[in-house]
């Protein structure tokens, strides 16, 4: 199974699937290389399923080829929308505090909370102002429940439920 190892200061190993349905591993700086694996070896099924997934999700949805222009106003509309609202659904927790909010070029994730609380979200969310907002607070609320539990454990799951019952 070819693979790309990706080696940072983390405690645990995980793999993702990149667009192109290709294999990245992420791994702690000092993961012996058949731990990694024996990680791969162990969840083969599940990246043969979701390669398969992102095979047919390419085959179906083509990447539309955006200009710079394009994706600038995508962002500027965005963030007008966004910054306002993480700041309302903030206001209902007693959360830690976020630092920035950045609108990025982010093609495989819709949003991230850093180890430092700052909130990154991708301008594809742009594609559901005027008329699927629900779906960018959804995501608004799951990066601010991660300002609390960087995890997707139950705790946060809770947080999650408890802040947006509809989510």
């Amino acid at each position: 199974m070819q693979y790309t190892l990706i080696r940072s200061n983390r405690k645990t190993l995980a793999i993702q699937i990149n667009k192109n349905a290709e294999i990245i591993v992420r791994a702690p700086l000092r993961a012996p290389l058949f731990l990694v694996e024996k990680f791969l070896e162990e969840k083969s099924e599940w990246i043969l399923k979701n390669q398969q997934k992102m095979r047919e999700r390419n085959l179906k949805n083509p990447k539309k080829n955006l200009s710079e222009t394009e994706i600038l106003e995508m962002k500027n509309n965005l963030k007008k929308y966004i910054i306002p609202k993480v700041a309302e659904w903030h206001k209902k927790t007693d959360f830690p505090a976020y630092g920035t909010i950045k609108i990025t070029k982010s093609e495989t994730r819709w949003g991230s909370c850093s180890g430092k609380n700052n909130l990154n979200f991708s301008y594809r969310l742009a594609e559901f102002l005027w008329g699927n907002e629900k779906f960018i607070d959804a995501v608004i609320v799951h990066e601010i429940c991660h300002l609390k539990e960087k995890n997707h454990q139950k705790r946060f799951w809770n947080l999650v439920k408890n802040l947006m019952p509809e989510y």
